[in-house]
């Protein structure tokens, strides 16, 4: 366990390293890694699922203690939690993702990946909320369990307009 907790502190500690000492990398290409093909695979599966209206195949992408961190929800810190809070919104939308992966990083039986994505939310026939489209980034954890990478700590936020007013 605590070999586990510094390999997700060096995880960490990588990504702030990352981001304050460069600017932003050019997208990868994960298709020549079987991993990192793998782990992108793993996230737009979500996806997959939540479209089929199958949280039993959503939940399954997650390890039993992963936590989602997102823009408008409370932490969900476990599968069940994961589930219990996105199976009532896969009556009412079918997202697109397009993931654009810019960092990816494998620690024994941990690694993350850093990107930007833009999710479309189409409300699904008959549903009455708004259709959207979000640019995000996105910074995902995975813990292999057996020959698979799970999800296991997955945070999302907006990404910030080019050219806007933002504070620096």
């Amino acid at each position: 366990m605590a070999l586990c907790k510094q390999r997700l502190l060096m995880c960490y500690a990588a990504l702030v390293w990352g981001l304050t000492t460069a600017g932003e990398p050019a997208s990868l290409d994960v298709s020549a890694n079987p991993d990192h093909a793998a782990m992108k695979a793993q996230l737009e599966g979500v996806i997959d699922a939540y479209n089929a209206a199958d949280p039993e195949a959503f939940k399954a992408a997650y390890t039993e203690d992963a936590w989602v961190i997102s823009m408008r929800r409370p932490i969900k810190a476990s599968r069940e939690e994961i589930g219990a809070a996105f199976t009532p919104g896969m009556s009412n939308y079918r997202f697109e993702t397009t993931l654009n992966v810019l960092d990816v990083e494998v620690h024994g039986d941990i690694a993350y990946m850093i990107g930007r994505s833009t999710l479309t939310g189409e409300p699904r026939e008959g549903a009455s909320v708004p259709a959207f489209i979000e640019e995000r980034i996105y910074t995902a954890i995975f813990k292999r369990e057996g020959d698979q990478w799970l999800i296991h700590r997955h945070m999302e936020s907006t990404s910030p307009i080019e050219g806007s007013d933002l504070p620096q």
